[in-house]
C-alpha cells in the first residue's frame, strides 16, 4: 500500500513538471546596448512566448492528456500564467528603452510629423 502512495506521489510530481510555457526574464542584462533591429526582435520573441503561453491555457493535447490526473492542468495554468506576466513585462521594458532610443516600437502607432 505504501509502494502505490509513493507511486502516486512521483507520478503527480512528474506530471505537475511537465508544465511547457516558457517563463522569460523581463530584464536581461545587455538590453541597453542593443540595437533598435535587436530590440524589436527581443520585443517578437517576447511576444511569440506570450502568444505560446496563451495557447498551453487552452484544450490542447498535452492538457487533454494530463485530464487523467487534473493537478498537472493546474501546474500548467499556473505555470502559462507567469509564463504571460513575465512577456508582458518583458515587452513593456523592452518598450520603454525603444522609446528612450527613438525606436520604432512593433504594433504601436506613431504619427508621421
Amino acid at each position: 500500500m505504501k509502494n502505490t502512495y509513493l507511486f502516486l506521489l512521483v507520478v503527480a510530481a512528474s506530471l505537475i513538471g511537465c508544465a511547457s510555457p516558457t517563463v522569460i526574464q523581463s530584464m536581461k542584462p545587455g538590453d541597453a546596448g542593443l540595437s533598435c533591429a535587436q530590440l524589436q526582435n527581443e520585443y517578437s520573441d517576447a511576444d511569440r512566448f506570450k502568444k505560446e503561453a496563451e495557447g498551453e491555457k487552452g484544450v490542447t493535447g498535452g492538457n487533454a492528456a494530463r485530464l487523467l490526473f487534473w493537478p498537472a492542468i493546474i501546474g500548467t495554468y499556473m505555470n502559462a500564467n507567469e509564463a504571460i506576466a513575465a512577456a508582458e513585462s518583458r515587452k513593456v521594458n523592452l518598450a520603454n528603452l525603444m522609446n528612450q532610443k527613438s525606436c520604432q516600437v512593433p504594433g504601436s502607432y506613431q504619427s508621421q510629423k
